[in-house]
């Protein structure tokens, strides 16, 4: 398993995985995945800040 230290070196300034590109689609299924199981409170920050759903990225499902 990769850390968030691996995909985002401390010296590049990591980008928000949520934000879409200029297509509107998603850059990358696999940096959301890393930091939603390495941090997900800031999983949820970033999702936020993008302005994206946050049902549809973290459904609040009772089980």
């Amino acid at each position: 398993m990769t850390t968030i230290g691996e995909k985002w070196p401390s010296s590049a300034q990591p980008e928000n995985p949520f934000k879409r590109g200029e297509d509107g689609k998603i850059r990358s299924l696999s940096a959301i995945t890393a930091i939603a199981r390495e941090n997900p409170r800031r999983a949820i920050e970033l999702c936020k800040a993008a302005g994206e759903d946050l049902n549809k990225w973290f459904p609040m499902n009772p089980r």
